[in-house]
């Protein structure tokens, strides 16, 4: 993976070709390990597996839309080694466990269905930092949301209309107040736990976009999910690009970035996905950025047409076949 981006960075094919090697070995050793009933759910093996899930995300060519998705595996570990050792858990096991959530949680936004798992307790805090407790406590709320758009999709199905009634309806509700519940301090002397808190409620309101688009099955240019794209992006804004913390906004920008048909806000979406590819040099970033211009042609001219219904997971799935890299 490191051979991969310093190749990537630097342009040096020579890297490309041995990140290759690497990548060919790593995958024999987890063969190996896989078969091994004793290293089988260890944590090098579940942590060789989740290495690999994010090299794919961050640099797997389009051409690999329909690569193996290493979370199932993942998952599939955690869930034999829950059943082992019930929920005590390492400092290791809870930064591995918690990079899984991450990863399942916002691939279920991406993927238009429930997470694999189910995260609640178990997922207290972005990699097991107590600092990202609030990161967490939003993607909580949307991995139910996930869930829930399971429940929407089929009533809709069924009924043939766009409102949802009833118990769905109600839980639209609760997940709403879930996210109002959540407030987040800004403080304006520690740069660190600013971008940590501007992150959080960036997060929480793109949350907001998610659970609407579900629940009410609208999106802008609805005056409530044009109010949280203003302040989804107002906090993406105040964090500097070259943030740690940055790595983090793809979600939060592109949930924003595609609703919003303002031209001054696309305009920054566009300089800070580029920004931060510039910063990062991870191919995924560009991707993401086609992604959401994408989505801006579909929307325009579906506004030509007089309609506002688009989704922006469906739009990428029906055009490129494949998720959008959110984590």
């Amino acid at each position: 993976m490191a051979a991969t981006h310093l190749g990537l960075a630097t342009g040096d094919k020579t890297l490309r070709f041995e990140a290759y090697k690497h990548q060919r070995d790593a995958i024999i050793m987890l063969q190996q390990l896989i078969q091994d009933p004793y290293q089988a759910d260890e944590d090098p093996t579940l942590a060789t597996v989740m290495m690999m899930q994010v090299s794919a995300r961050l640099f797997g060519d389009e051409e690999e839309a329909h690569a193996a998705n290493h979370l199932t595996g993942a998952k599939a570990m955690i869930a034999r080694r829950r059943a082992r050792m019930g929920s005590q858990k390492s400092p290791n096991e809870q930064f591995l466990a918690s990079l899984f959530a991450y990863h399942d949680i916002l691939s279920s936004v991406s993927r238009g269905s429930s997470p694999l798992d189910i995260h609640d307790v178990d997922f207290d805090a972005i990699e097991g930092s107590p600092s990202m407790k609030g990161i967490a406590m939003v993607l909580q709320v949307v991995a139910r949301v996930s869930q829930f758009q399971q429940k929407a999709k089929a009533e809709r199905l069924l009924s043939n209309q766009s409102d949802l009634q009833g118990d769905n309806f109600l839980l639209g509700a609760q997940l709403q107040q879930s996210l109002n519940d959540l407030v987040f301090d800004i403080p304006m002397n520690d740069s660190e736990a600013r971008n940590i808190s501007l992150t959080a409620e960036a997060y929480r309101q793109a949350a907001f976009i998610y659970l609407y688009r579900v629940w009410f099955d609208m999106g802008a240019p609805n005056p409530t999910t044009v109010k949280h794209v203003k302040e989804c992006i107002a906090c993406i804004e105040q964090v500097p690009v070259d943030s740690p913390l940055a790595s983090s906004h793809t979600w939060p920008l592109f949930t924003a970035g595609c609703e919003t048909s303002d031209a001054t806000q696309r305009q920054f979406v566009q300089d800070r996905f580029l920004a931060m590819y510039n910063s990062r040099q991870f191919p995924s970033l560009k991707r993401v950025l086609r992604d959401v211009e994408d989505v801006w042609a579909a929307k325009d001219a579906e506004q030509v047409m007089g309609g506002m219904k688009l989704d922006c997971i469906q739009v990428i799935l029906q055009r490129r076949g494949r998720e959008v890299d959110l984590a």
